[in-house]
């Protein structure tokens, strides 16, 4: 048997409830095939087959699952006799009523909640309801299926309300994240690289003509996709059993500031997309995240994370290790210093980067070879303007 189980997909995940089963119980399906959607305090997310097999379903619909909590388990499906895969499911399955199976006693780490579900209706669109007094169960869906998503909420919100609006759950999502960044805290031993960095690439690079409408951010997503690839150690996850995972590709977290807490959606293969490829992702994700709909699997797979505060008078700050990941990169804003350069006492347009890193899985000597390489990569960029 192979479990499924619930893994922590955002730092502030403590659990989740499962929305619907995409396959029946029974069904035979192939690894990386999506199985279940799950829905989280801040999206819904389908999770995937980690191995061929047939299902058997653990934790019904509606059920709320711990991170780590089993799903269901992955059974090897048996080939028929002349290897044409006939009958497999019929000879696999066992005997009793699959339907009596799903009204076992869950998991340890699933809990029933009764009518939890409601409509079809996002996340997002559950939330925005209840803040605005919006009675979701008089709209009309418009998402896939009918699926009820928060635009749907945002073109009846000038309709009368049949019911009170309900507290928002942002205080909840907030104490979340606190819970886990302070169990980050004391669980990751941290070890933070700082530098001031050059930051001539970044001005020149943003100021030229054709870099009229991307950002600084734009920028420094290229640049550390690129510094990352020279500094693979700090680019995977740390697996629950220790071992450290290092990933072939950037995928990059950017930490994005929403109503109800941090969100990190994820630009994927970030190293070899181009420069204008990176804005036009990053502008979508960002916005997605802002407006609470952000597709759950842009959330998730994410090998390190950026956090630019830039925008404010910040020039550094201390970031924690957003687990499983192996590092964050926190940056200050651009600013122009006085420097020596071969001698000559001149101004400099300088930035700072700091570097967290789980100590279990890189030394700071990692973190300063990023820095370097992350400043190499800064220098380069006025060429590399796509």
């Amino acid at each position: 048997m192979t479990a499924l189980r619930l893994s922590q997909l955002s730092i502030a995940m403590e659990d989740a409830t499962v929305s619907r089963w995409l396959v029946a119980d029974g069904e035979r399906v192939t690894a990386g095939q999506p199985v279940v959607e799950v829905e989280t305090d801040k999206a819904t997310i389908e999770i995937e087959a980690p191995a061929d097999g047939l299902v058997r379903i653990v934790a019904s619909e509606g059920a709320v699952v711990a991170v780590e909590g089993l799903l269901a388990e992955l059974e090897p499906a048996v080939v028929g006799a002349e290897g044409t895969g006939a009958g497999a499911e019929s000879s696999a399955a066992p005997a009793d009523d699959p339907t009596a199976r799903q009204a076992e006693a869950p998991s340890p780490g699933a809990t029933t909640v009764p009518g939890r579900m409601g409509p079809n209706a996002s996340p997002a669109a559950r939330r925005l309801a209840r803040e605005q007094g919006v009675d979701i169960t008089t709209l009309q869906g418009s998402g896939p299926g009918g699926r009820i998503v928060a635009r749907d909420v945002e073109m009846n919100r000038a309709l009368p309300t049949v019911a009170p609006a309900a507290p928002a759950d942002g205080h909840r999502v907030r104490d979340a994240v606190v819970r886990n960044i302070t169990a980050s805290w004391q669980q990751i031993p941290h070890v933070h690289i700082g530098g001031e960095l050059a930051a001539d690439g970044l001005v020149q690079a943003r100021a030229s003509a054709s870099a009229a409408d991307l950002t600084i951010t734009d920028l420094l997503v290229v640049a550390l996709a690129r510094a990352l690839a020279d500094v693979p150690e700090l680019n995977g996850w740390r697996r629950a059993d220790g071992s450290v995972e290092r990933a072939d590709v950037v995928h990059l977290s950017l930490a994005v500031a929403t109503p109800t807490g941090v969100l990190a959606p994820v630009l994927r293969d970030a190293g070899s997309r181009t420069l204008r490829e990176v804005s036009v992702e990053r502008r979508r994700l960002v916005e997605a995240a802002r407006l609470a709909e952000a597709d759950g699997r842009d959330l998730v797979g994410g090998t390190c994370t950026l956090s630019n505060l830039g925008a404010y008078p910040v020039d550094f700050f201390a970031p924690v290790v957003s687990g499983p990941q192996l590092a964050m990169v926190a940056t200050g804003r651009v600013a122009e210093r006085v420097v020596s350069v071969n001698g000559w006492i001149g101004v400099q347009p300088r930035m700072w980067v700091n570097v967290a890193i789980d100590h279990r899985a890189a030394d700071g000597e990692a973190g300063g070879r990023l820095l370097a390489a992350l400043e190499r990569h800064i220098a380069a960029l006025p060429g590399g303007v796509e």
